[in-house]
């Protein structure tokens, strides 16, 4: 899941490492929703531009999320590897094998549009969830406190944010369905099957963040 320093705190190269890579998953994300927000007004009628003009960034900064599983095996943070893992790979999975393939392209005979607002919900949940979560580590790194309002948003804002995130994930692999039956039908059995692991995969990233939140209150709530 995140860059989350050990209960202790990383030091040395270890915690400059961890706040430069944080600081710049922030900035990057926040460019990815800004950019994307900035097209939107002048393309709403054309909404397959904003993602033939955004996609590569997003598949840059998405990529990124590669280095979160390094972190979790290497033992540089304390997120739990099975979570990290389920959530890196149904990103990748959605920006490789459904955006890259068949955003906006035409395959065999059936022409995709994916850069519609299942392509906008993906940015939007995955941004605004970045930004906060990047940006709470980045703090927490840089040895000051983070405000109240910045953890309020970092544990309350996924009960909309996920649900829009997956929503708009199934939406896009349901979308590709069709041109991955055209290029091989083993392709589009995966994605099927990838639809019925997203069931029971949600559920527990939504319930682990649940989690997180009621641990971090109760941890509040005895400081206070």
């Amino acid at each position: 899941m995140a860059s989350k320093p050990a209960s202790r705190g990383p030091a040395g190269i270890t915690r400059a490492y961890l706040f430069t890579y944080n600081t710049l998953n922030l900035l990057a994300w926040g460019g990815c929703v800004a950019y994307a927000a900035s097209l939107l007004p002048a393309n709403i009628n054309n909404l397959p531009n904003v993602f033939s003009l955004t996609f590569t960034p997003l598949l840059a900064t998405q990529s990124l999320a590669l280095l979160e599983v390094v972190h979790s095996v290497v033992g540089l943070v304390r997120a739990p590897f099975m979570t990290t893992a389920m959530q890196v790979a149904s990103r990748l999975l959605l920006v490789w094998g459904i955006m890259a393939q068949f955003g906006g392209q035409i395959v065999g005979a059936r022409s995709t549009q994916l850069g519609d607002y299942a392509y906008l919900g993906c940015v939007a949940a995955w941004g605004i969830t970045e930004v906060i979560r990047y940006g709470f580590f980045a703090i927490t790194l840089s040895g000051n406190s983070v405000p109240s309002w910045w953890t309020w948003l970092r544990y309350n804002t996924f009960y909309i944010l996920y649900p829009i995130g997956i929503t708009s994930e199934c939406t896009l692999i349901v979308q590709a369905l069709g041109p991955a039956g055209d290029l091989n039908p083993l392709f589009q059995y995966a994605l099927v099957a990838i639809l019925v692991i997203y069931v029971p995969g949600s559920y527990i990233l939504y319930t682990h963040m649940i989690a997180q939140r009621r641990k971090v209150l109760r941890g509040k709530q005895r400081a206070d």
